[in-house]
């Protein structure tokens, strides 16, 4: 069995292409196997994910107290946690600043209005400063700030599923990942077969992910493409 020492810096100057090597052979080997099911894959991918994004979305019970000619407003994201699911809108004619709680509103993702074919559980975020319209129903029990709902982008255009440049930055935090994992592997591993199938595995992880995502927003931009040339055409 081939040993390494971690503790070593001259083996790190083999590290790259190590990697290099690895990477390659695996890939022939991924080839070898796929080829043959690659060409269903590629035809069978987009109508997959898109019928994914067709399951009827849950939304929340913000509208439970809500009248149907609620007032539409408008305003803009003071802060939005796309991990904690909620942010506060403040509305047009309120302090930016120097405000009170009950004068903003409270946004939950269940009440950001998408189309009725955008789901998989996928939500669309909201960024600081974005100008949207909404509607006001009444705050949840023992809280200040009203709920709003149906939220759109300011003028009445869905909110996109992803930000621009969402799945470049997504790569690149995925291809940081990769080079973390490596050189963890690369500092605690003595022995070389372990060292390349763990490498190998976080290659493999790294590429499943961003596969995954990649087509998550071409469907996702497929739909938002279909509806605009369905207003288009109304």
């Amino acid at each position: 069995t081939n040993q390494i020492d971690p503790a070593n810096p001259n083996n790190y100057h083999y590290l790259p292409s190590l990697i290099t090597a690895i990477t390659m052979n695996r890939l022939l080997i991924y080839a070898s196997k796929s080829a043959a099911s690659s060409l269903r894959t590629n035809q069978t991918a987009s109508s997959s994910a898109t019928a994914r994004f067709l399951a009827a979305r849950h939304l929340s019970d913000a509208t439970a107290g809500a009248s149907d000619d609620a007032e539409t407003k408008v305003g803009f994201v003071k802060y939005f946690s796309y991990q904690n699911k909620f942010g506060f809108i403040v509305p047009d004619g309120v302090d930016p600043t120097k405000h009170r709680n009950d004068e903003i509103c409270f946004i939950h993702r269940n009440d950001i209005k998408v189309m009725d074919d955008a789901a998989d559980k996928f939500y669309p975020g909201l960024r600081k400063g974005m100008r949207v319209q909404f509607k006001v129903g009444p705050p949840d029990e023992g809280k200040e700030s009203k709920r709003a709902y149906d939220l759109t982008m300011e003028g009445g255009d869905f909110v996109p599923l992803f930000q621009p440049g969402y799945l470049k930055a997504y790569i690149r935090s995925q291809k940081a990942r990769f080079g973390d994992e490596v050189f963890e592997i690369f500092s605690n591993c003595t022995d070389q077969n372990e060292l390349e199938t763990k490498i190998v595995e976080a290659f493999d992880r790294v590429k499943a992910n961003i596969e995954r995502q990649t087509e998550k927003v071409s469907a996702g931009e497929q739909l938002m493409n279909t509806d605009d040339e369905g207003e288009k055409n109304r």
